[in-house]
């Protein structure tokens, strides 16, 4: 993982995006094989299945595969792997929706939404609060009976190469990475001949600024895109910005609802809502105000605020001001605990875990990752060999942000105005998106305990899209007692999958 520099919250943006890989790029890490040439060239192993429900019974057929991308000059460069699930026993439509799914990183394959969340098949695993182990079994929570389902790796990422491996800076970058995401894309609607049908979009963590800036790229290239489902998003780096405060205003409610859950507030009236609700006024309010004054605040103001923050949050007003109001990150992590000689997770902070070092000021690592990598890797690579008969001959390459964050362009062309630097928004791209195509709709699922993409900064987004009056009624927002990974959680699983069948209805009417 990238090193983390920040004291209170005044961070480059290299210490957000390293934890926006599931689980960093430590545990569940396969090392890339030495730069190699492949030979160009499209694969399959299709396979059929029966998926036997409760209440439905379900034949599919399982593609996996690559996707041949090649250069502007035509010669192939790269290939993309994918697995896509095909209904089989309806009459073919060419109307049946599909719906292309991506996890973040920069530098994470699709496994963690692919085995977790809406596939044929699911790996369910205990929650924070549960015993038990990990299961793979058939999913009810399935989306296959609304869509046909694509999960895609980005190159470098799952079994996704170069053919040359010099050729990886050619797809490592927001604007390259999106760009590649397009072609495979459309290089998918001709080899399975789905041209016609409604396509959507569903990205988690960095995949929804991917999924932001691939919309707008689809639109211009005449594909209409009907809807995108945005989980866990981060859509605008600036507000991680070095000595701006954004990003102490975006944490607060959730290190609220982090510290109801813990107990380390009394019982809220109205619980973690009515908590969430009136810590949103306090930081956009108040904490905000302070917080602009710097060190011009008052002493009185100072105590007051930080006051406020301790009643919110358990911590401290001594701590609170002695970071002059800048929580960061992994600070509140070890300190909310820390009389338990424990930290709290950063993509699920219900997770709980012990420190060996009683005096330290961060957490020492991150016990979601401690206590979920394992089971994700072992499955897919089962999966994938013993299910669905593809073996390539290569690792398949679960997590490798070291070297993909550090060769990264993270400047961006919106598509009006000057280029960005490297605290690319990729809102002007959803906004443009949005206009091209008045029916796109937009449904954010958002945890109350997520620290790495916090709700109240998704909010600030999607109010910002200056795309007039006309679109909020097109865009959904819905929360969850879940973190990072919302689908970890068996108990929100029913109420997930009715919200997102529900979206469905809107933007693809059956």
């Amino acid at each position: 993982m990238l090193h983390r520099k920040d004291e209170t919250m005044r961070y480059p943006i290299t210490f957000f995006l390293a934890s926006l890989v599931p689980f960093g790029a430590i545990a569940a890490t396969t090392q890339p094989e030495p730069a190699a040439t492949f030979a160009p060239r499209e694969d399959q192993a299709v396979t059929e299945h029966v998926l036997r429900l409760a209440n439905d019974t379900l034949a599919y057929r399982a593609t996996a595969g690559t996707l041949l991308l090649r250069a502007k000059t035509g010669e192939p460069r790269a290939t993309m792997f994918y697995v896509a699930y095909e209904r089989t026993d309806q009459k073919r439509d060419p109307h049946r929706p599909v719906t292309f799914f991506f996890n973040g990183g920069p530098g994470s394959a699709t496994l963690w939404l692919h085995l977790g969340s809406f596939g044929p098949h699911r790996l369910s695993v205990p929650a924070p609060d549960q015993t038990g182990t990990p299961a793979f079994g058939p999913n009810p929570y399935t989306l296959l009976d609304r869509s046909d389902l694509v999960f895609l790796d980005a190159v470098g990422t799952g079994y996704s190469r170069t053919l040359n491996a010099a050729d990886n800076k050619a797809y490592w970058g927001n604007d390259e990475d999106a760009d590649s995401f397009a072609e495979a894309i459309g290089r998918y609607l001709t080899v399975s001949g789905k041209w016609d049908a409604p396509k959507l979009l569903f990205g988690e963590s960095y995949g929804t600024m991917r999924a932001a800036m691939l919309a707008n790229r689809l639109e211009a290239k005449g594909i209409a895109i009907s809807g995108i489902v945005m989980m866990s998003s981060i859509l605008n780096f600036a507000h991680f910005a070095p000595g701006l405060d954004r990003a102490s205003i975006d944490l607060l409610p959730t290190y609220a609802a982090t510290a109801l859950y813990h107990g380390r507030i009394p019982p809220y009236p109205g619980g973690v809502e009515g908590l969430t609700r009136d810590a949103r006024v306090f930081a956009g309010g108040s904490y905000a105000q302070a917080l602009a004054q710097g060190d011009l605040i008052s002493d009185a103001d100072m105590t007051a605020v930080a006051t406020r923050f301790h009643n919110l949050t358990g911590l401290s007003v001594d701590y609170i001001k002695a970071a002059n109001l800048r929580i960061g990150i992994d600070q509140f992590r070890r300190e909310l605990l820390r009389d338990k000689g424990e930290s709290v997770g950063a993509l699920d902070t219900r997770f709980e875990g012990a420190e060996g070092n009683g005096v330290g000021e961060r957490a020492s690592y991150d016990p979601a990752e401690a206590q979920l990598s394992a089971p994700y890797t072992e499955t897919l690579n089962h999966y994938l060999a013993d299910e669905l008969h593809y073996r390539p001959g290569i690792p398949y390459i679960v997590s490798e942000s070291h070297t993909i964050m550090g060769q990264w362009d993270w400047s961006h062309q919106p598509p009006d105005g000057d280029r960005q630097g490297s605290l690319a928004d990729a809102v002007p791209d959803l906004a443009s998106a949005m206009r091209r195509d008045p029916k796109l709709k937009i449904l954010s699922v958002n945890g109350w305990y997520d620290v790495m993409t916090p709700f109240f900064g998704t909010e600030f987004d999607l109010a910002h899209l200056w795309a007039g009056p006309a679109t909020s009624p097109r865009i959904t927002m819905h929360y969850y007692p879940s973190g990072h990974m919302l689908y970890v959680d068996d108990r929100i699983m029913p109420q997930l999958r009715k919200d997102i069948g529900a979206f469905y209805d809107q933007a693809v009417p059956k």
